[in-house]
């Protein structure tokens, strides 16, 4: 044990009433700062221990608190000069006077949080700070001036056995909730001294992300200083993951692609149409992970080319990415260990058309910096090939409908320690998801809105079995023309029934508002890459003229009568061919018989 046994971790020495409410996330004290008035919070001063007990087991105890938008949790380290805790904030020069401003000590405090990520189902972003108090008023998580956790400092007065004082996650006065204040009267350094940083650091933002001090001495959120730590014990780790649960595959992964270079994600359907190609919510889930991706270069891919892996404000990770071409030969590399949350680019001087190339994704540092979210983009310089302006017809051309990338959200993945060559497929036709899966039933149909024109590029089927569905309201009425080359296409009206089927194009008259369903599936087994589905009014056949030839005589004019019962009244008049009868039903609910007769 180093230091002093009574040193106690998130409270100010030990649970005093006017203070010790900042341990349990609670505030009784009314201050008054910059002439702001201050009113009492309407809570206890001292919440009872046995509330909290029922939330507690052997190995941890959970405040209760977390944040709402785990996803996202920001941080920042306040300027010098703010008003914090009980006096002024000056925790910038005091760590740069005794630690060094070459940054040291500000990757102790990200390597605390990234410590907590690399466990539990969060991803953690550092943002800038501002010239702003402690617990200015403004949201509690979220808000734009600062971290949703903030870091402060300053000599607490005749304290020397109070390390830091943390408060939990939100309800917590204003902006407080998260927020640390570090007692720069004691004296820290990193990896060992009176006080270590990161130890403290670590101990202190497990506060910060919901949980409270633990009676086991192995365990970091044990109350009391009990030396350097280089790693969470397991019932560190349990109580993390009680509130946010373990870190999850991404939505790649967890469809089975981008766990090996045999089955990368495929980025080649968007390039059939933009020279850019993202997926997003891509995640590194274990230290050591590595998170393949591929595609082909398109026919007007020519000159350089990068790819860039972003976790700038997304993550703390260090991402390292690689690329090969498909022989397994290192074309580029980029990192930057030494950052976190940082973007890093490979820029390649050439690439040729028609070839597979390979993109591996990992961490840059070997430690918790390892993990985290980040995207992934492949930009070249040519450009696409502009799509066929569609056939002239009669009807009003609408702009095509824009289907947005919805990417999905994050996160477990075994990985070599050496990234091996990559594997070229087995599959000589080797295609992926497309980003609008699942669409496999009519339940899951792509929403595609009103439409009365459209095209959605860069579809895949991605096995011989693969259905791709969607759905649609016309816009106007008439017939429709539904093309989607490599395809067999079936339409459907809402009950189910096939209106329409066929190889590559079909046609359907529909009313205007009419909901209809369209499936593509392969015309074999085959799977099939990089299609396009386009829905038109159908071409209207130019209209014969015959010159020279007497006009045909009009058809007899239709008179029609109604017979119904008394006081009926018809929604609508219907012209029927001469000598028609019928029994029908209005649309306000009127019986009727019509019968037709003919008049020349």
């Amino acid at each position: 044990m180093f230091g002093f046994p009574q040193g106690l971790l998130g409270e100010q020495a030990g649970i005093r009433c006017k203070d010790g409410g900042f341990r349990f996330g609670l505030r009784e004290r009314v201050r008054s700062r910059r002439g702001e008035k201050r009113s009492k919070t309407t809570r206890p001063c001292c919440e009872p221990l046995e509330e909290r007990a029922l939330m507690a087991t052997g190995d941890y105890v959970l405040t209760g608190y977390q944040w709402s938008n785990p996803a996202r949790i920001t941080y920042s380290i306040a300027p010098d000069g703010v008003y914090w805790g009980h006096g002024t904030n000056t925790l910038n020069a005091y760590f740069n006077s005794t630690i060094g401003s070459n940054g040291v000590w500000q990757r102790q405090i990200a390597r605390a949080l990234a410590t907590w990520q690399s466990v539990a189902n969060i991803n953690i972003v550092q943002v800038a700070d501002g010239p702003y108090d402690e617990d200015t008023r403004g949201l509690s998580q979220g808000d734009p001036r600062f971290g949703d956790i903030r870091f402060g400092g300053y000599a607490y007065a005749n304290n020397q056995t109070t390390l830091a004082a943390t408060a939990f996650p939100p309800p917590q006065g204003w902006t407080i909730a998260g927020d640390v204040q570090i007692n720069t009267s004691l004296k820290y350094k990193v990896g060992g001294g009176d006080y270590d940083l990161y130890s403290v650091m670590l101990h202190e933002t497990g506060h910060s992300l919901g949980l409270d001090h633990s009676t086991n001495p192995v365990e970091v959120m044990n109350g009391t200083y009990q030396g350097v730590r280089t790693t969470l014990a397991a019932g560190d780790i349990a109580g993390i993951q009680a509130i946010y649960g373990a870190r999850q595959l991404d939505v790649y992964q967890s469809k089975g692609y981008g766990l090996s270079s045999s089955v990368p994600i495929d980025l080649s359907p968007m390039l059939v149409s933009a020279s850019t190609s993202t997926a997003s919510s891509a995640s590194l889930t274990k230290i050591g992970d590595v998170e393949w991706f591929s595609f082909v270069a398109p026919n007007y891919a020519s000159g350089s080319w990068q790819a860039t892996a972003s976790a700038s404000n997304l993550s703390l990770l260090s991402p390292k990415i690689t690329v090969y071409d498909a022989a397994g030969n290192v074309l580029g590399q980029a990192a930057n260990p030494t950052a976190w949350g940082d973007d890093v680019s490979a820029a390649m001087k050439s690439v040729t058309a028609g070839q597979r190339y390979f993109i591996a994704v990992t961490g840059a540092t070997g430690d918790v910096f390892d993990t985290g979210a980040y995207q992934l983009s492949v930009t070249l310089s040519g450009k696409p090939t502009a799509p066929a302006p569609a056939p002239a017809t009669s009807v009003p051309v609408t702009p095509p409908v824009t289907i947005p990338v919805t990417p999905p959200v994050t996160p477990p993945v075994t990985a070599p320690v050496t990234i091996p060559a990559p594997v070229y497929p087995s599959q000589t036709n080797y295609v992926a998801p497309d980003r609008l899966e699942p669409n496999d039933t009519f339940s899951t149909a792509s929403r595609l809105g009103k439409v009365s024109q459209g095209t959605v590029y860069g579809l895949n089927l991605n096995t011989g079995s693969d259905l791709d569905y969607f759905t649609f309201q016309t816009s106007t009425g008439g017939s429709l023309q539904f093309t989607a080359a490599g395809t067999t296409i079936v339409v459907y009206n809402t009950r189910g029934k096939v209106l329409a089927q066929g190889a590559g194009v079909v046609n359907v008259s529909a009313a205007r508002n009419a909901t209809l369903i369209v499936r593509t599936q392969s015309p074999n087994s085959a799977p099939v890459a990089s299609y396009t589905l386009t829905i038109a009014p159908k071409p209207v056949a130019p209209r014969q003229v015959n010159i020279g030839k007497a006009a045909p005589k009009p058809a007899p004019k239709v008179v029609a009568r109604v017979v119904a019962k008394p006081m009926a009244r018809l929604a609508r008049q219907e012209v029927v061919a001469s000598g028609f009868s019928a029994h029908f039903v209005t649309a306000g609910g009127w019986t009727g018989t019509m019968k037709t007769s003919s008049k020349v």
